[in-house]
């Protein structure tokens, strides 16, 4: 029987020496991964979040109100081809990055029409958005849609669920029947959450059916919602980016996302930048970055692995894109290229930039948007840790603060 090998395996976020599986070929890394890495809360249709170098706001409700784009966002959701070439796009990148389970916000239809292209894909959880706003649905619209679309639903790799934008985008009525429909369906229902501001207070008195609801609030920079049974998908880099934040309790985290993976990369490429944000917790940041969230949204991870060549210490530090993927036992990467179209990770980040450079001519100004470099990433994931005073983390069992 056809096995792979490797030298050192990262499960559960363990290390263990020597690793070996029955696999559909042969073949031998120095280091696997499994699960691969989640990225529990991403928008594909972001493709410009209005960044200046060196520009930051104080909450997500000033910057959403003070922001300046260089694309019109309700063109492009509008615009189902180009909603659907962006999320296609997401999702290679993830694959290439060793993202082997995303969520996707933003628009239903064209997120599961990308999925359904993908000859190979990773694991989505597609949480179409409800805003009380022109061009978004509202969950009696988004109930419409799920019943129109069911037969394609139909995917052992995909999972839907609701995502509310925000308290302020919503009201007390629209959230209570965004929860119902979510536990109707028995579904996970995602929402950021004190991203900037106190709010668990207006939350309370908005929320129903808490105790049969699957709750992943995003962000929580402000707020602690565990005693409500919720789940916390934490997004360092957009947070770091845009307040010079981070969530600066890594006890409250239970998985990592990106918020926007066309600019500034899924979770497996910010992996390098959070274990610089969590040190000495290496093996829970890690347990995080990949089961945590298959467990945010229940979801099973069997043959789901990324491999790479050279060492751990490398690889965790940025050295290498994975030479392998592979998504429930099918090989979705080989040797750092997709298996059904053989592109990189650079030919997607240059189709990114065309598709980007094609939006703004159309929907915007013809001015393209600032893209974070990777050094001006981690500048503000440092300086974001500076203004914390250090993170609390859990140490044998006891939380302390390290600086």
């Amino acid at each position: 029987m056809p096995t792979l090998e490797a030298d050192i395996a990262v499960i559960r976020g363990r290390v263990k020496e020597g690793f070996s599986i029955p696999f559909p070929i042969d073949t031998y890394y120095d280091v696997v991964i499994l699960p691969g890495f989640s990225d529990t809360h991403a928008h594909p249709q972001v493709i410009d979040a209005g960044l200046r170098h060196g520009l930051y706001w104080s909450s997500s409700y000033e910057w959403l109100l003070l922001r300046e784009l260089n694309v019109d966002e309700a063109a492009i959701r509008a615009d189902i081809g180009l909603s659907s070439a962006l999320a296609e796009l997401a999702l290679k990148r993830a694959l290439l990055e060793g993202t082997t389970l995303i969520a996707f916000t933003g628009r239903f239809e064209a997120n599961l029409k990308a999925f359904i292209k993908l000859p190979v894909r990773p694991r989505l959880v597609v949480l179409p958005t409800v805003m009380k706003r022109k061009g978004w649905v509202s969950p009696s619209e988004l109930e419409a849609l799920f019943d129109r679309y069911r037969k394609f639903m139909r995917d052992d790799l995909l999972r839907v669920g609701v995502f509310v934008h925000s308290l302020a985008y919503g009201g007390p009525d629209f959230i209570s029947e965004s929860m119902r429909l979510a536990v109707r369906m028995r579904a996970p229902l995602g929402m950021h959450l004190s991203e900037g501001v106190s709010e668990k207070r207006d939350f309370l008195s908005y929320a129903c059916c808490l105790d049969n609801l699957s709750l992943i609030a995003v962000h929580c920079l402000d707020d602690d919602y565990r005693d409500v049974g919720a789940r916390c998908s934490s997004c360092p880099g957009s947070n770091a980016v845009l307040y010079r934040r981070i969530l600066d309790d890594f006890n409250r985290i239970t998985s990592f996302g990106s918020d926007w993976p066309h600019l500034i990369g899924t979770t497996g490429s910010q992996i390098p930048f959070i274990l610089k944000l969590y040190k000495g917790v290496e093996g829970e940041v890690l347990f995080k970055a990949t089961v945590g969230g298959y467990e945010d949204y229940g979801i099973p991870y069997a043959g789901d692995i990324i491999a790479y060549d050279g060492s751990l210490k490398k690889v965790l530090g940025g050295g290498g894109l994975p030479r392998l993927v592979s998504v429930a036992g099918n090989i979705a990467v080989e040797e750092g290229r997709l298996v059904f179209s053989g592109e990189t990770l650079d030919d997607i980040i240059k189709t990114t930039r065309e598709t980007i450079a094609y939006a703004v001519d159309v929907y915007g100004t013809g001015e393209m948007p600032h893209i974070p470099a990777r050094q001006e990433l981690e500048e503000y994931m440092m300086e974001a840790l500076s203004r914390a005073g250090g993170v609390k983390v859990e140490v044998g069992g006891a939380a302390r603060k390290r600086v």
